[in-house]
């Protein structure tokens, strides 16, 4: 077996990014195409072919017109196409930035024992981001973020996530993903068994789904946490949208254009007097991020710092679901897998809930009867009470209200949008302030046949 050892370079950069690699001269060009885009650094979120001796190699399937005569990528090998050392061709992704490499046979070597193939050897410069408008694109970005007087300092710095190293490469980053080139597949089993660690859940929110009345199924059918769900992963499914380099969040414009779709779509940008403040990272809606954060710790959806988001095969099993059956299996992930701090994010939840908050916040809704109100302050303090609940500070003067706040976020809110309470409101005074206070809930009928299937 040869190895060739192949130069890449991305045509028309300055200072030019290159890498350097060996290969086994039987991969495939399907294959070689996925050694490119780990090598490189791009994010397979675009469409891609080669082009060998004026023949076009790539996927028949995204020839939409059939012009192009494209050839299918998976059934050829390299050393059928190629010749020998000094033999050129070129790798075109993204056909709408263009992104045109340059690849050269430098050299045909003997394999070597004990060496993994393909491996990268060098290389110089990072890979621009995706989308930032070709080689051209590529300047006027690099212009912007070196520059804070530039007029598109700060929303480049947003859309990127907060820094870029343009001289960033690191072979050993590199090699640990092409050590690893299937990793994707298995990352999806992995965040897919969250679902089925108790099938019995499964079967009992299935039997459950097909015993509702009409006016259940139409409540199911309205609730924006299923809609939004949905929206969110059908979103990611057509638009392959890139986390940030820095947290793995969408990035802004994939922000603005989903929240868009919501049945309720937030506000992005706050006018407070004169001064506008603008949308700065996902987390500022956290609407939005609890739904990302939930698919993601259901395993519906896969991702992260610099990498598509993408539908896991979970991800598009759960889109084929009965309503209902869409419903409660979010229900389980919240209940079952979610970190519910994520609902109150502050320092006096460092340590954790107590032990068994879940399983006896379950039992005392349980103990509620279906569409009957009681105090909510009521239920909190005996909900406080009983998982011996405890708030860390020296001035114990407002712990009780921020408690009951703490209630209120991690249990009433998350059920009430799932249609498991409904909530009455009260404006009162306190502290010599006026103020909106949730005064009650009730359990629904939906409610009670839901958290029974936990």
């Amino acid at each position: 077996m040869s190895i060739y050892q192949i130069k890449v370079t991305l045509n028309d950069s300055q200072p030019t990014i290159w890498r350097r690699f060996l290969v086994d001269e039987n991969v495939t060009l399907s294959k070689l195409h996925d050694i490119l885009q780990i090598v490189m650094g791009w994010t397979n979120s675009h469409l891609h072919h080669f082009i060998i001796n004026n023949e076009f190699y790539g996927e028949p399937e995204d020839d939409e017109f059939g012009d192009m005569g494209i050839r299918n990528e998976s059934r050829f090998k390299l050393n059928q196409l190629v010749g020998g050392e000094g033999f050129k061709f070129r790798y075109e992704y993204d056909f709408g930035d263009s992104w045109m490499h340059g690849l050269v046979i430098e050299k045909i070597l003997p394999a070597e024992k004990k060496v993994h193939y393909p491996v990268c050897i060098a290389g110089k410069g990072a890979c621009p981001p995706e989308d930032v408008g070709g080689v051209w694109g590529y300047d006027t970005f690099l212009e912007a973020i070196s520059n804070p007087n530039h007029t598109e300092h700060e929303e480049m710095l947003e859309w990127i996530g907060g820094s870029f190293d343009p001289k960033h490469f690191d072979p050993e980053e590199v090699n640990a993903r092409l050590r690893h080139p299937r990793q994707s597949k298995e990352e999806e089993q992995a965040y897919y068994e969250p679902l089925q660690l108790d099938h019995r859940i499964h079967e009992r929110i299935t039997v459950w789904s097909q015993e509702l009345p009409k006016p259940q199924l139409d409540l199911i059918e309205s609730l924006a946490v299923r809609r939004d769900m949905v929206t969110l992963l059908q979103y990611f499914n057509e638009k392959h949208p890139v986390g940030t380099q820095s947290t793995g969040n969408l990035q802004l414009k994939a922000v603005r254009e989903v929240c868009a779709r919501f049945v309720s779509p937030p506000v992005l940008d706050e006018k407070i007097g004169d001064k506008v403040y603008k949308l700065r990272s996902e987390e500022d809606v956290f609407w939005l991020f609890y739904l990302h954060v939930l698919a993601n710790t259901g395993g519906l959806v896969i991702g992260g710092q610099s990498r598509i988001w993408k539908l896991t095969s979970a991800g598009k099993a759960f889109l084929e679901l009965p309503s209902p059956v869409q419903l409660g299996l979010l229900l389980v992930i919240w209940w079952h897998q979610e970190d519910w701090r994520i609902a109150f994010p502050v320092s006096g939840l460092d340590q954790g809930l107590p032990h068994d908050f879940r399983k006896i916040t379950l039992g005392r809704l349980l103990e509620l009867k279906a569409d009957k109100s009681v105090s909510f302050e009521q239920f909190a303090d005996e909900l406080i009470a009983t998982t011996r609940f405890t708030w860390p500070s020296e001035d114990q003067t407002f712990v009780q209200d921020i408690m009951r706040s703490v209630i209120a976020r991690l249990v009433v809110d998350p059920l009430t949008s799932f249609g498991c309470l409904e909530c009455k409101h009260k404006t009162s005074t306190r502290y010599g302030f006026k103020s909106k206070r949730l005064a009650e809930i009730r359990l629904t009928q939906l409610g009670k046949g839901l958290l029974e299937s936990l």
